[in-house]
């Protein structure tokens, strides 16, 4: 009763921030899961593994929810996503493999150095300086959404993180930034999970992905997530990032220490 109890408040948590930043929640969720899994007495060799394989598949039903109310907003580009959606999947399916192919300890380093850079870009909004918006091509989406993909599920985030700056970088409003990310999260989702799923069969429960976990932290993050993409058209969601970057920093860190 106390896992489910846990797992439901991981959801909330983790679904109200996904919604509110289209981060997919990852940021959250690996951090956790460690901890969780080593509570439960998993296999040190496998906790950060199965934290990532069911991070993934947490992104993959929750990026549902949170693009039909990023549609509802129209702040989705489907012209984008044209050119994006196949290089996500490519890196996701890549970056799957290889992190099953690294230490536990290895990829909590990662996690944390990417952290550190997704922080930053949090609290101080880096941008090139451009005098007006620039038409975003495929010579530069394919490129971009390779990278995007890889990055995002080598360390099991939705990509928004990475995402969201890249679009905002060339002009597109902060709204349909976070929109198009959490429409793109699902693809990157979708291909890392699968990824998992076929290369882990049989070793925890037929995969590394947990999916009892995976229920219960959807079943909180539904009833939160839409709320917090509803408030990303409400809130000053700026004063909100400072918050977020240093938790993430903190959590990152702690799942490295231990």
């Amino acid at each position: 009763m106390l896992s489910a109890v846990l797992l439901l408040l991981l959801g909330l948590v983790m679904g109200f921030f996904a919604g509110l930043f289209g981060i997919g929640g990852g940021a959250i969720m690996v951090p956790a899961l460690s901890a969780y899994y080593l509570w439960q007495g998993v296999a040190e060799s496998q906790v950060i593994h199965m934290a990532l394989a069911t991070s993934l598949s947490v992104i993959l039903f929750n990026s549902l929810i949170n693009i039909k109310t990023h549609l509802a907003h129209r702040a989705v580009l489907g012209h984008l996503l044209i050119h994006l959606v196949p290089a996500v999947i490519l890196g996701s399916a890549v970056a799957s493999w290889w992190a099953l192919q690294l230490s536990g300890r290895t990829v909590a380093l990662v996690f944390l150095i990417l952290m550190l850079f997704i922080a930053a870009q949090m609290l101080f909004d880096f941008k090139p300086k451009r005098n007006r918006p620039q038409r975003l091509k495929a010579v530069v989406l394919w490129p971009a959404g390779l990278i995007i993909g890889l990055l995002s599920a080598l360390i099991a985030i939705g990509g928004g993180s990475l995402t969201v700056p890249f679009l905002h970088w060339h002009r597109i409003s902060i709204q349909k930034a976070i929109g198009t990310a959490a429409a793109l999260g699902f693809f990157i989702a979708l291909s890392g999970t699968l990824t998992y799923v076929f290369l882990t069969h049989g070793r925890t429960n037929g995969s590394y992905v947990d999916w009892s976990a995976t229920v219960l932290i959807v079943a909180g993050a539904f009833f939160s997530t839409r709320f917090g993409a509803h408030m990303t058209h409400r809130l000053p969601t700026q004063q909100l990032r400072v918050g977020f970057a240093l938790l993430i920093v903190l959590l990152a860190l702690r799942m490295y220490l231990t």
